[in-house]
């Protein structure tokens, strides 16, 4: 259990429409007593639901076609389960600490000057890498990739979907290509870097294999040599023509949204990070993210990244419409389960000034943020 406060809740101080009117069951009208206590209880229910809206910033809806419930009632629900699991795993509970890091992002002029620019080698360098194309990949990981970087490329680009027998600690002890909880298969395991390249949203957005090979990569555990270079900015990249193909291949991936179904309607994603805070005067200005932006369609999973820690950020990033949302890779994802829409560097984070504090009765902080995605 726990408790939660918000600020600009759904509440908008309308004036609310009448509660009977005339054309409803005449028996009510012919009734006074009927009359009175059905209106003195439809207008209870009515304060009742205006003051659960004003008690929480945030009505989520669990799962497509569900109706919406607080978020507050969710979160806890999960940090509940949590605790239940740690309590059973250790004996007791136990949070990281907060450790007072701050999550790194940038003025909103960078957000314009393209990625280019933050990798810290010319143009031509990054075309002509680019014009070698997987060559210039597994050159860049040969010269600086750690042991897992260089496992992972192997694997994407020898292995075969789901044959590999590590469980990933960043996934929380997931294998690749694997599918859990009920989730059904695609079709992948056993199956070569081919069937990704060839896969028809690989092929409706035009994609090369040196695009999957890079965006496959970002969603294994060489996505951290991947960020970490991009939020540092100390030197040059030493991914520079990788990270050029996971930018463009975004940007490929996010015209195909233009084709789908919900293309046009308002949809949320979810990104959760554990024992960081938001840059001074992030609130009123927003920030740019350096690196890709890794969000899920899937609050839980969201959550998951979040888990284990005293003090958690929830990002709320609310889109109008395909123009706002980055690109889906859940068909080439290695950890389809998380069900990932990934933003190019250098998106603008723009808050939309509602926001939301979840504590558990242990202790734990949610502190959640809408903002807004400027690509």
């Amino acid at each position: 259990g726990g408790d939660s406060g918000g600020d600009n809740g759904d509440s908008r101080g309308e004036s609310p429409a009448p509660l009977l009117r005339r054309d409803a069951d005449p028996r009510i009208y012919n009734d006074g007593v009927t009359f009175s206590e059905t209106l003195r209880a439809m207008q209870a229910a009515q304060q009742e639901v205006l003051q659960r809206r004003k008690r929480h910033a945030f009505m989520v809806a669990p799962r497509p076609g569900a109706s919406a419930v607080p978020l507050a009632d969710l979160v806890l629900a999960f940090a509940s389960a949590e605790l239940e699991r740690l309590k059973s795993r250790d004996g007791a509970p136990g949070f990281a600490k907060f450790a007072d890091a701050r999550l790194v992002t940038g003025r909103p002029l960078e957000a314009a000057l393209g990625i280019n620019r933050y990798l810290g080698v010319g143009d031509k360098s990054i075309w002509l890498g680019m014009g070698r194309g997987l060559d210039a990949i597994r050159d860049e990981f040969a010269a600086s990739g750690t042991e897992d970087d260089l496992v992972c490329l192997e694997y994407v680009l020898e292995g075969t979907a789901g044959c590999h027998p590590r469980e990933w600690q960043h996934s929380g002890g997931k294998q690749m290509d694997a599918f859990y909880e009920g989730r059904e298969e695609d079709g992948r395991r056993g199956r070569p870097l081919s069937y990704f390249v060839e896969h028809p949203q690989a092929r409706e957005a035009a994609l090369l294999p040196e695009h999957v090979v890079a965006l496959r990569l970002y969603t294994t555990a060489a996505f951290k040599s991947i960020n970490d270079p991009l939020r540092n900015r100390s030197g040059a990249h030493p991914f520079p023509v990788t990270v050029a193909f996971i930018n463009d291949g975004i940007k490929r991936l996010r015209a195909v949204g233009a084709g789908a179904a919900d293309a046009s309607e308002r949809r949320d994603f979810w990104r959760g990070l554990r024992n960081v805070a938001l840059p001074d005067g992030f609130h009123q200005t927003g920030g740019t993210e350096y690196a890709p932006l890794s969000t899920s369609s899937d609050l839980e999973v969201a959550l998951h990244y979040s888990d284990a820690a005293q003090e958690r950020l929830l990002f709320k990033l609310t889109t109008a419409s395909f123009l706002e949302r980055g690109a889906s890779l859940q068909f080439l994802s290695a950890f389809p389960g998380e069900v990932e829409y990934l933003y190019p560097p250098l998106t603008f984070l723009d808050p939309t000034g509602k926001v939301e504090t979840i504590t558990t009765t242990c202790g734990v902080k949610f502190s959640v943020i809408e903002v807004q995605p400027r690509i």
